[in-house]
């Protein structure tokens, strides 16, 4: 009961970080559909986990189960309606659940961490504080793709390879250790 009960207040954190600003639902949607939309993406990404992420998961595989969300909720019909997300949508749902259970020692280190205004706008001044190649801020909201996401990791790991500071911490951890919600 413990345990469904923690899994039940995660989801509703991760719910409401993946979709906060993200304007998914159409006005006419009732909460029968936002509700079993939701379902519907929290039992298909616990399949992820159970099926890949007990285990270290590589980053291109990681990508690939980010990609395949969006695919999902893009041919997922509740009541004849398509809720569709983007890859920024779906990579900040995966990543937020995967850092809460891993925080919890659920599962191993996640590869990557959810990619926010927040982290990217800290990525940001790290990178420019320390005269390292900087990051243009974009709306995770608006991402289409892994193009933009797919920098952002890039220039988290330049963090991670150059500045003392955060050598040797893995990508998740740097997140947690420049994080700040305010």
């Amino acid at each position: 009961m413990k345990k469904e009960f923690l899994n039940n207040e995660i989801w509703i954190l991760t719910f409401g970080g993946a979709f906060q600003r993200a304007n998914i639902y159409k006005e006419n949607y009732s909460e029968k559909i936002r509700t079993d939309f939701r379902k519907a993406l929290r039992e298909k990404v616990e399949s992820f986990i159970k099926e890949k992420y007990y285990q270290k998961v590589e980053e291109e595989q990681h990508i690939e189960t980010i990609k395949e969300l969006v695919k999902f909720s893009n041919n997922l019909t509740i009541e004849g309606n398509c809720i569709p997300i983007n890859f920024g949508i779906a990579q900040k749902l995966i990543n937020l659940y995967l850092k809460y259970l891993w925080c919890l020692k659920e599962i191993p280190r996640p590869p990557h961490f959810p990619v926010d205004r927040i982290i990217q706008e800290k990525i940001i001044k790290i990178l420019k504080d320390n005269k390292l190649d900087s990051l243009t801020l974009l709306p995770w909201t608006q991402f289409e793709d892994d193009t933009h996401y797919r920098k952002v990791i890039n220039k988290a790991k330049l963090i991670t390879d150059h500045l003392k500071e955060f050598k040797d911490l893995s990508l998740a951890e740097l997140e947690l250790k420049i994080f700040d919600r305010n």
